[in-house]
């Protein structure tokens, strides 16, 4: 593949390791070849990597491939994920999922990302669903635009939310942000 012909969401391989493209910027000086600006992310250890190519550079496109898989359960210092098609097991360890693991949620479909038809990493969804298990109660007059308070979530994550959240809730949120989106 050409790295003129990089697009987001796109995989490459530098150094025997997979990387994403997260973000392109293409560059066209005057009198010289044009240039790609490509912001990477390694697809196992999660770091992001700045590279510069010329758009006619040769890149080594990875095998890779996307599986829908449901999460199942934690076994020992694993997590378990069941293929939504073929029924296929992929464990990942917690060293490898790193801080992500919070967000594991049963029956949430996950993607497994696979290169060579090996697990590498899990795609965490853009949004996910929970309930607010406990925040500091609202005051008369609260709106919902405004301020924030402090809110802990099913999973035990605590997160900025407006102040009309109240405990029982069910808000939506950006897990790779811990952003709150809004409620359900």
């Amino acid at each position: 593949m050409r790295a003129g012909d990089l697009k987001v969401g796109s995989f490459v391989e530098i150094d025997n390791k997979v990387y994403e493209v997260v973000s392109i910027e293409r560059q066209k000086i005057a009198q010289r070849q044009p240039h790609v600006k490509v912001k990477l992310k390694d697809t196992v250890s999660g770091k992001t990597l700045d590279r510069t190519f010329v758009s006619s550079e040769e890149l080594k496109s990875p095998d890779v491939s996307i599986r829908k898989a449901k999460y199942v359960y934690k076994d020992a210092d694993q997590y378990v994920f069941l293929d939504s098609e073929s029924y296929e097991e992929y464990r990942f360890s917690e060293e490898s999922v790193g801080e992500f693991g919070i967000w594991f949620v049963e029956d949430v479909d996950f993607d497994i990302i696979l290169s060579n038809g090996i697990p590498i990493t899990v795609r965490l969804p853009k949004v996910m669903e929970f309930e607010v298990t406990d925040t500091p109660p609202g005051v008369r007059g609260d709106t919902e635009s405004g301020g924030s308070k402090p809110a802990i979530l099913s999973n035990g994550v605590t997160i900025q939310v407006p102040l009309h959240i109240k405990k029982g809730d069910r808000v939506k949120v950006n897990p790779e942000t811990k952003e709150y989106i809004g409620r359900t």
